[in-house]
This record gives structure tokens, sequence and C-alpha cells, in this order.
């Protein structure tokens, strides 16, 4: 019984150690997948992403850990995020964003996934589902 607690213990600091925030997801070169400018403004092209994102993105993964959508809109600056994290021994771990910005009357969406041993297994979108799901198509 103490090597199964050992386990989780090496485990819970080995993931926290790997583990990404937002700042760190967005600064880093390789974590970006792209951005286009949607059809819609910022609230609807959230609502939207935000649905999207809640039907396909958000799952039982390996092992039973969840995968699930946050998401948080500003009405006034016009601006909102969605992650998707993975839930690992209590650990949140960033795995996708979705940033959405006011561009004029438009709102430009940018894209960055995490791409390390962390994000192995999970279901990832890339930037054409992003863009599919922002001009309307329902599918995953």
């Amino acid at each position: 019984m103490k090597y199964v607690a050992l386990a989780t213990l090496l485990c819970s600091i080995a993931l926290s150690g790997c583990a990404i925030t937002v700042s760190e997801l967005k600064s880093s070169h390789s974590s970006y997948d792209g951005s286009f400018t949607s059809l819609t403004g910022p609230s609807d092209t959230y609502r939207t992403l935000r649905d999207m994102a809640r039907q396909c993105l958000e799952y039982e993964a390996l092992l039973g850990n969840p995968v699930i959508v946050f998401s948080e809109f500003d009405g006034e600056r016009k601006e909102g995020e969605i992650n998707q994290k993975l839930l690992a021994d209590g650990l949140l771990i960033n795995n996708t964003l979705i940033e959405i910005e006011s561009h004029d009357d438009k709102a430009k969406v940018s894209l960055y996934t995490t791409k390390n041993i962390l994000s192995t297994g999970i279901r990832s979108p890339n930037i054409s589902d992003i863009k599919r799901w922002a001009d309307g198509e329902r599918t995953c």
C-alpha cells in the first residue's frame, strides 16, 4: 500500500514539474497553431466556439481522467478565452487555449496547444477545426 502512495506522490510531482501555465502556453512558439479573423463579432464567436469546445473537447481520457473545458468572456473588453484542461492527480493541466480578441467589428481567434508528453492521447483541435466551428459547422 505504501508503494501505491509513493508512486502517486512521485507521479504528482512529475506532472506538476511539467505542467504548463496559460502564459507559458501563449509565449511558446511551438504552442502557437495560428489565427484567423472570424465573420462575426467577438461575443458571437466566443459563444459558438465555447459550445463546440464543450461538445467536442470534453471527454474521459486514458485512465479515466476527465478532460474539461473552462471559458470566460469579458463583455467590456470584448475578449475571451476557452481552455481545455486535463484533470490528473488533482492537477489541472492546460492543453488547449483558444483566445478571442476584438479586431474592428470582428473577432481575431488564436489557437495554442501543448505539444509535450502531457498532451499525449488528448484530443486537441487544430486551427482548421476552430475555423470550421466559427463558420457555423457543427461537427467535431
